[in-house]
């Protein structure tokens, strides 16, 4: 992959772009003009949210493989429209969802539809920061250009910045989608002038009866990055912002069901190490054989992914149902939140 142009309205990040990029890489301000380009096969997204559903439409028709930054579009009827778009096309479309191309998510997704949890029926999130989430601004009049999370015009806010990347892991690990959303936010920490909330609670009804709660709060960071699958014979956490690190917990009464079945007596009569943790409800570290280190590494799987779908014309793990889906979901959050209501999927949502 070869950076070969840059576009940005904000000269410091302009500069910032083409520091990263080949020499000689070419400079726009305006995205339309970069879509002239003949020489360009493909281009990342990563504008603020409301820009996203034009930018993508009109690169779509100048026919340019596409990355684009989640979440995909700002609300459900957009995200629906992209999605048709762009399958009437040839292009490529990956949504910037990097977890799905980390082999710990995969093994975990693995042994959840496999069974070794038993049946998922509850799902805890955290996407928690203690930080005002704010951007230094040099001059006042560029406050909304530079801190457009802060405005409900420009974003989802945490919803769609933080959350929405386990809303993507759950619904691929459950190949669902929820059937009922609800929850409570509000400004009650930050009163600085922002418009979106500082703190979001809500929970999904997923069909199967799972529900999945989702939280972000910028008051406290305990639990950081976090996501935890509770089933009827065992529970997998996923911490550390990295999203790194996965342990498993047997369930005490699936591992007492399991060494009756086997005969055992005592926990001490088995003999692997691994094995008593196990019986004893402990935490046992699930691994793979070719970890991602950290999170730059994930992200680089995505950006390869997103390589070899283009020469190879085959479709991202993360694609456009699943960031269709996803922008659904937050909108649907943020309705229910906004309204104090339950927000249903509604059929028109499905492709």
């Amino acid at each position: 992959i070869r950076v070969t142009a840059c576009c940005d309205i904000y000269p410091p990040h302009l500069a910032n772009g083409l520091a990263g990029a080949e020499k000689g890489a070419k400079s726009y301000t305006d995205y339309r003009k970069l879509l002239e380009n003949k020489d360009l096969d493909a281009v990342l997204i990563c504008t603020p949210q409301h820009l996203h559903y034009q930018m993508a439409l009109d690169a779509l028709a100048a026919g340019k493989h596409i990355i684009c930054q989640k979440t995909m579009t700002l609300n459900a009827g957009d995200a629906v429209s992209l999605s048709k778009a762009v399958k009437q096309s040839d292009s490529v479309f990956q949504v910037a969802y990097q977890w799905q191309n980390n082999p710990l998510f995969n093994e975990i997704r693995r042994m959840i539809q496999d069974g070794d949890c038993g049946q998922i029926t509850h799902i805890r999130c955290n996407y928690n920061r203690n930080m005002t989430w704010r951007n230094p601004v040099p001059d006042p009049k560029l406050e909304r250009q530079l801190n457009w999370r802060m405005y409900r015009e420009y974003s989802g806010g945490l919803m769609a910045e933080l959350c929405s990347h386990h809303i993507n892991v759950v619904n691929w690990v459950l190949d669902k989608v929820p059937q009922k959303v609800t929850g409570f936010g509000g400004i009650n920490f930050y009163n600085d002038g922002r418009e979106t909330d500082d703190n979001v609670h809500t929970i999904f009804e997923y069909p199967g009866g799972v529900r999945a709660i989702y939280q972000s709060v910028l008051t406290n960071a305990f639990e950081d990055v976090s996501i935890i699958f509770m089933g009827t014979e065992g529970t997998i956490t996923i911490r550390k912002e990295e999203a790194q690190q996965a342990h498993f917990y047997a369930e005490p009464k699936a591992v007492e069901q399991i060494l009756t079945d086997e005969g055992v007596e005592s926990v001490d009569a088995i003999t692997s190490a691994s094995r008593k943790a196990w019986a004893r409800s402990e935490a046992i570290p699930i691994t793979v054989a070719n970890p991602t280190k950290d999170d730059f590494e994930t992200t680089r799987a995505m950006f390869l992914d997103f390589a070899d779908c283009v020469r190879n014309n085959k479709t991202p793990r993360s694609n456009v149902d699943n960031g269709r889906d996803v922008a659904i979901c937050v909108d649907m959050a943020l309705q229910a939140m906004a309204n104090g209501s339950i927000e249903t999927w509604k059929p028109e949502y499905s492709g």
